[in-house]
C-alpha cells in the first residue's frame, strides 16, 4: 500500500466541522505531510453537505488543493460486482462507499474513515477507531 490516504467523507467532516476529533487530526496531518487524496463521489457528498457560502468556498479551496483520483469505468464494474456479491451474502452497502474503494483498490491507497462499512469492500484502512454502523 501506498503512504498515500484517500479520505473518505466522513473524515473531511471531522476534519472541518469538529475541534480535536481523531480522524480530523489525521486529515491534518495528511494535509501538512501531503498525503491527503479525494476523489469525485467524496466531493459531491462534501459539496452535498456544504452549509452555506463560506463552507463551499472552503470546499473550493479544498478541492483545488488537494489530488483527486479520477473514476474511471473499471472502478464503476468493480463496484457493482462488489455489492452484487455482498447483498448476495445479505449485506446492502452504499453505493457511493463501493466507488470509493473501488477507486483506493486500483490506486493501491488505504481509506481515511469512520465509515465501517469500507469493512466489507476489502480495502486497505488507516487504523483509526470505527463508528458502529447505525
Amino acid at each position: 500500500m501506498s503512504s498515500r490516504i484517500l479520505i473518505d467523507t466522513s473524515a473531511w467532516i471531522d476534519f472541518l466541522r469538529s475541534r480535536g476529533g481523531v480522524l480530523g487530526d489525521a486529515v491534518a496531518r495528511a494535509l501538512s505531510d501531503d498525503t491527503a487524496l479525494l476523489c469525485g463521489v467524496v466531493i459531491a457528498e462534501l459539496l452535498q453537505g456544504a452549509k452555506g457560502q463560506k463552507e463551499r468556498q472552503q470546499l473550493e479551496f479544498l478541492f483545488a488543493n488537494v489530488e483527486c483520483l479520477p473514476v474511471l469505468p473499471d472502478d464503476w464494474h468493480s463496484a457493482g460486482r462488489a455489492l452484487q456479491a455482498l447483498r448476495l451474502s445479505g449485506i446492502t452497502l452504499p453505493f457511493s462507499d463501493a466507488i470509493v474503494a473501488a477507486v483506493a483498490k486500483r490506486h493501491a491507497v488505504s481509506i481515511l474513515t469512520a465509515d465501517a462499512h469500507f469493512q466489507h469492500l476489502s480495502v486497505g484502512l488507516v487504523d483509526m477507531p470505527l463508528l458502529p454502523e447505525p
